[in-house]
């Protein structure tokens, strides 16, 4: 039977439509494949073939589309599909080297779009990618294997039709290749393979597949490399993931899923026509695009279904996965004493080190003395020094240790002999400092120091001013002693605060964030917490007392046994709980006897606060008798002053801090509100200011040095725009009517009138214009 003779894409397209109808076609165009596959393997043994003749050897070129059309349409066949991955493996691992550089791209594709259907194991493939990186120098090639290796872990990591089990496993098996390359500097080439597998690690943490922690270490690990490249790589991943949301995919993956979410719901209820074809006529294009972006919206809500099911993971922050971070720490140390690297690079290296020791609050003490050389108001990236040294300090950091640098920084830049935005950003670096480590403050000589910096509040230059202000308020904060009675402020000024001696714990009196939820139930919380407040109205109804009130009052009956702050656990049995209210009855009995006595007398009487206040179902009402007898069912109710507002009835109502029992739901807003008013620190720039979080240059310098620079940004991007849009090919001088734009008005004053005036006498008539003006349209 004779063959029908195709091109190789239109046969492609006919194939993948029919395979069994062209099996003859795929079978000769196989033969085709070996026996050019045998030939090119004759050539390259016997030495004729080189590098570079891709464009002049026509069989060279006929070999690669051979094997793209092969890895195309093999997979329909058994015969091809077992022989094709290995036979293109191996021929890339024999003769590697010696392909023109165009062939080699080919063959690397044929086996990617291979392993893409199932023809070649992953494993298999990773190695080969890592072996032909390691010995071949090729920037193409690098490229392309580089998002071959992250596209392929992401496709394994979502789980193409395999189980859990054999995905897990799968799973560890990159990962010991990727770390393996990640720490191998043994072997010839190691360093392109090394980067090439850190870029993949790092790439593959920023897209939300390998946050776990032996990833985080990998890179940590890489941070001390002696090659250059890697530790720079590393480095700034630690430096960079934290400074933007980590995982940008797959919070547009959750926007899309919320978005998802709520046209599944409006598709359950029924509406299946919700936006679609409101404006516009029904087509059967449009129908199936229709159908299309249902199916999406139906996959996007089941991931989203599955993911607050809690399959997915918790992502920590990379710092704090570090499982030795001390010892990263010293090592760094050790290379920054050694002087190997440049600026920049030590510079980094100090920033990551100062990261380190805030997150998992560690005492670095020779970290600080090396860094004070550096803490000098001519020194390059002053203001980014001074930020890594005051983001190092801490609670727990010898206070002792900081006096010198705190000293050395005064002098260097709070002086008159500088400019006042040098003072200023010392007096703010000071501030950070104080405010990290506040014992600081109680060492002996800090009396002087902070009375010195205090007189700068009255200094000529704006920004010294409210450097000086700032540095008050952290010194008001933590011991107001200091300070002199006109700067101690009224709230302040008979306070005896001081801060907590070095090492010292303090003990909590109240559940943290307890007050954002107090003002979140009287409704006080600023309009930047509305998106906190509507996912917290979604939080379930709490437990409630008997009155239907959110607050639950705490007895002390015990003599005070129960101290403020601490947990109230009702151990007692259901009797000792029947007596205790017996006598409750008892003495409230005598005390209404007392209230009815007093209520001869005229007048209108408070209600007793006792531990029946509850039993009646009405708040802010007593019942009270005539004869004195406690709860008489003819009694007149007597209402004692009502709070005006809801707010101050809930307030009223409230129990001190600490006396409160929380609910489950209570806890569930309080993390909430939380995370909220973090974000908002973050956001405001001040994330230092109370002492936590990360530190950068541009929270310690003065606002007028922020102005100066906007303003400089601004001016160069309006150079920059008027190059862009100038018309840079202009040939020749201008026309006269570009001149006559341009010429001062009192100049062509008149003429301009005479031309108007003519204008509107020949209103009508086609507008004369010179061959010149033709030819010279305005190219400006």
């Amino acid at each position: 039977m004779k063959v029908r003779q195709h091109t190789l894409p239109v046969l492609q397209n006919l194939l993948k439509r029919d395979p069994p109808a062209y099996k003859e076609e795929f079978e000769a165009i196989w033969r085709q494949y070996l026996s050019e596959l045998e030939v090119f393997k004759l050539r390259s043994a016997e030495g004729e073939a080189a590098p570079g003749r891709l464009a002049k050897d026509g069989d060279e070129k006929r070999l690669a589309e051979l094997a793209t059309f092969v890895s195309h349409t093999c997979k329909h066949y058994d015969f091809a599909a077992q022989r094709f991955g290995p036979q293109l493996c191996r021929l890339l691992k024999d003769r590697c080297v010696g392909l023109a550089p165009e062939l080699r791209l080919s063959l690397v594709q044929a086996c990617v779009l291979a392993r893409s259907k199932g023809l070649l194991d992953p494993v298999e493939l990773l190695e080969l990618c890592f072996e032909l990186i390691r010995r071949v120098r090729d920037r193409a090639l690098r490229d392309e294997l580089r998002t071959h290796v992250v596209n392929d872990v992401r496709r394994c990591a979502r789980g193409g039709g395999e189980s859990k089990g054999s995905q897990q496993a799968l799973m560890k098996k990159f990962q010991r290749c990727l770390f393996f390359h990640c720490g191998d500097a043994s072997r010839e080439g190691s360093d392109k393979s090394a980067k090439v597998a850190l870029d993949a690690v790092v790439d593959l943490y920023g897209r939300g597949v390998w946050t776990c922690a032996p990833t985080v270490n990998c890179v940590g690990r890489a941070c001390v490399d002696d090659r250059s490249k890697l530790a720079c790589t590393a480095i700034h991943f630690f430096l960079g993931i934290e400074q933007s949301p980590v995982l940008d995919e797959l919070d547009s993956d959750d926007e899309d899923a919320r978005d998802a979410g709520k046209a599944s719901d409006a598709i359950k209820k029924g509406r299946r026509d919700v936006d679609v074809h409101k404006h516009s006529k029904k087509t059967r294009k449009r129908e199936r695009d229709t159908k299309k972006q249902l199916k999406r919206v139906k996959k996007l809500a089941r991931d989203a279904t599955d993911r607050t099911r809690g399959d997915s993971k918790p992502v920590f922050p990379a710092i704090a996965l570090l499982d030795d971070p001390h010892k990263l720490c010293e090592r760094l140390l050790a290379r920054l004493r050694a002087q190997k690297d440049k600026f920049e690079i030590r510079v980094a290296m100090m920033d990551l080190i100062s990261r380190v020791a805030c997150a998992h609050k560690l005492a670095l003490l020779p970290f600080y003395s090396y860094v004070q050389r550096y803490l000098t108001a001519h020194q390059k990236d002053a203001p980014k020094l001074l930020a890594v040294f005051a983001q190092a300090c801490h609670d727990l950091v010898p206070p002792d240790e900081l006096v010198a640098a705190a000293r050395k920084i005064a002098d260097a830049f709070v002086s008159e002999r500088n400019a006042p935005e040098a003072m200023a950003l010392g007096i703010n670096a000071l501030r950070e400092v104080a405010g990290r480590c506040p014992a600081l403050l109680d060492e002996p000589e800090m009396l002087g120091f902070v009375r010195d910096l205090a007189a700068h509040a009255k200094h000529r230059d704006r920004s010294v001013v409210v450097a000086a202000r700032g540095w008050i308020n952290v010194v008001r904060e933590h011991y107001p002693a200091l300070l002199h009675k006109k700067d101690r402020g009224r709230a302040h000024a008979a306070s005896t605060r001081e801060p907590a001696k070095y090492g010292a714990a303090t003990a909590a009196t109240a559940v943290e964030g307890e007050e954002l939820l107090r003002a979140y139930e009287r409704g006080d919380l600023p309009e930047d917490f509305d998106d906190a407040v509507r996912e917290c109205d979604g939080v379930g109804e709490g437990v409630k007392d008997d009155d239907g009130a959110g607050w639950v009052d705490v007895d002390d009956d015990d003599g005070g046994a129960e101290e403020d702050g601490a947990e109230v656990v009702e151990d007692e049995d259901d009797e000792e709980e029947e007596a205790g209210e017996d006598d409750d009855e008892e003495e409230a009995g005598e005390d209404d006897e007392d209230d009815g006595e007093e209520d001869e007398e005229g007048g209108w009487e408070e209600a007793s606060d006792d531990d029946d206040d509850g039993e009646d179902g009405d708040e802010g009402w007593q019942d009270a008798s005539d004869d004195g007898e406690a709860a008489a069912p003819a009694a007149k109710k007597v209402r004692f002053d009502a709070p005006e507002t809801a707010a101050e009835a809930a307030a009223a109502a409230a129990p001190p801090p600490g006396h409160r029992i929380f609910s489950d739901d209570d806890f569930a807003r309080i993390r909430l509100l939380k995370a909220r008013a973090a974000e908002l620190r973050a956001a405001g720039g001040r994330a230092g200011a109370s002492g936590q979080g990360f530190l950068q240059s541009n929270d310690i310098l003065p606002d007028a040095v922020k102005r100066k620079t906007s303003v400089e940004e601004r001016k160069a991007q309006n150079v920059l725009d008027r190059e862009q849009y100038q018309l840079k090919t202009h040939a020749g001088g201008k026309t006269n009517t570009e001149k006559r734009r341009t010429k001062n008005y009192l100049m062509v004053q008149k003429k301009k009138a005479r031309t108007n005036g003519l204008k509107k006498r020949t209103r009508g008539a086609p507008k004369e214009q010179l061959k010149r003006d033709k030819r010279k349209r305005r190219r400006l």
